[in-house]
C-alpha cells in the first residue's frame, strides 16, 4: 500500500514537469517553422509533423496551429493585433534566413487584412483557423484527412482548376 501511495504521489509530481517539456518541444519546433511552402504536401509536412512522422493528420495539424496562435498572441488577450502576426512571421523569417524579405512582410500584412473578416483589426482563432483549414485541405491533395507523400502522387486540384481556360459564353444565333 505504501509503495502504490509512493508511486502516485511521484506521478503527480512529475506530471506538470512532463507536460511543460512536451509543450516546450511543441513550442520550440513552432517557433523554427517559417512556412512558405505553398502547393507542395512535402514542405507542409516538413513543416507541420510534430512527431516526425511523415505524416499530419487533422488532430496534429491543430495542435501546430493553436501552439503558433498561442506563441503570436504575445499580450495574451486570445486575439491577434496586425503587429503581432506580422511580427511573428517577421521573427520567424529572421531566424530561418537571418533577414526577411519586404516582399514577404508586405504579404504578411495583405494576409492579416483578409484574415480579419470582420475589421476589427483583431484576429480571432476562428479568423486563423479558417486559413488553416484551407491550406490543410490544399495540402490533402487526395482528401483522405492525412497529409503524407501520398499527397505528392495527387493532383492539386487549385491548380487543376486555375489552369482550365475559362468557358466562353456562348453566342445565341442571329435571327
Amino acid at each position: 500500500m505504501k509503495m502504490h501511495s509512493l508511486v502516485i504521489a511521484c506521478s503527480l509530481l512529475l506530471a506538470p514537469g512532463l507536460a511543460l517539456a512536451a509543450t516546450e518541444t511543441v513550442d520550440q519546433k513552432v517557433q523554427e517553422k517559417v512556412g512558405g511552402h505553398g502547393e507542395d504536401p512535402t514542405a507542409f509536412i516538413a513543416e507541420h509533423d510534430l512527431d516526425s512522422d511523415g505524416k499530419v493528420d487533422a488532430a496534429e495539424f491543430e495542435k501546430f496551429r493553436r501552439a503558433r496562435f498561442a506563441e503570436t498572441d504575445t499580450n495574451g488577450d486570445g486575439t491577434l493585433t496586425r503587429d503581432e502576426y506580422v511580427g511573428e512571421f517577421e521573427r520567424r523569417l529572421k531566424h530561418a534566413e537571418g533577414q526577411t524579405n519586404e516582399r514577404q512582410m508586405k504579404q504578411a500584412d495583405v494576409r492579416f487584412n483578409v484574415l480579419d473578416k470582420d475589421k476589427d483589426g483583431k484576429m480571432t482563432w476562428d479568423e486563423y483557423a479558417a486559413s488553416g483549414e484551407r491550406l490543410f485541405k490544399r495540402a490533402d491533395r487526395n482528401g483522405d484527412g492525412v497529409v503524407d507523400a501520398r499527397d505528392n502522387q495527387a493532383a492539386d486540384p487549385e491548380a487543376e482548376q486555375a489552369a482550365k481556360p475559362a468557358a466562353k459564353p456562348q453566342s445565341k444565333p442571329a435571327k
